[in-house]
């Protein structure tokens, strides 16, 4: 050991650095305060809210460490908070492409049909795209009934009526649907 070599400082590593040593990790780093042992007894030990004493009806409050619970009138009204937000055009066609779908059966495709507002367009009136009928059914592909749902659901998105062709589709159930084959 040569005489000119100093002591390594404090966190100091005395080898050097290279890509696969372990001293390349940053050192601990320690503090001795009263205000880091008030910082590790609130980590340790959570500060648990004052419940009041429950009246006599009432029910008892909960085990220390647990959340109380919300009523069930806050539950169902968030609920009815999420219901009124606006369906938008991919949720609805979602919803109509759900379990291979590929367009309602005629008479609950009418049904919707007579749900879609005409719209007045520079003018003139427009009237929405009709379902495909009861004598082209057959000789319409799955996909081309599809395609015409779409451009009813998008007709019903630009009239303003989305939300009730969406409400109209998922009330209808699973047997009043033409699937793909």
């Amino acid at each position: 050991m040569s005489t000119d070599s100093k002591p390594p400082k404090p966190g100091v590593s005395p080898e050097p650095f290279f890509p696969a040593s372990r001293a390349t990790a940053p050192m601990g780093l320690e503090e001795d305060s009263e205000s880091a042992w008030q910082r590790f007894e609130a980590l340790r030990n959570p500060v648990q809210e004052k419940v009041e004493a429950p009246a006599a009806d009432d029910q008892p409050p909960p085990a220390p460490g647990y959340e109380p619970t919300q009523p069930l009138e806050h539950v169902l009204k968030a609920r009815a908070i999420e219901s009124r937000r606006a369906v938008t055009l991919d949720e609805v066609m979602n919803l109509a492409r759900r379990n291979n779908r590929a367009c309602p059966l005629p008479a609950p495709w009418a049904a919707l049909h007579d749900l879609l507002p005409a719209r007045v367009v520079d003018g003139r009136t427009q009237s929405p795209p009709p379902p495909v009928d009861r004598k082209g059914w057959a000789a319409t592909s799955a996909m081309q009934k599809r395609l015409r749902l779409r451009d009813q659901i998008e007709w019903a998105d630009r009239a303003g009526v989305l939300q009730a062709a969406h409400d109209f589709l998922a009330r209808l159930p699973e047997e009043h649907w033409h699937h793909f084959d």
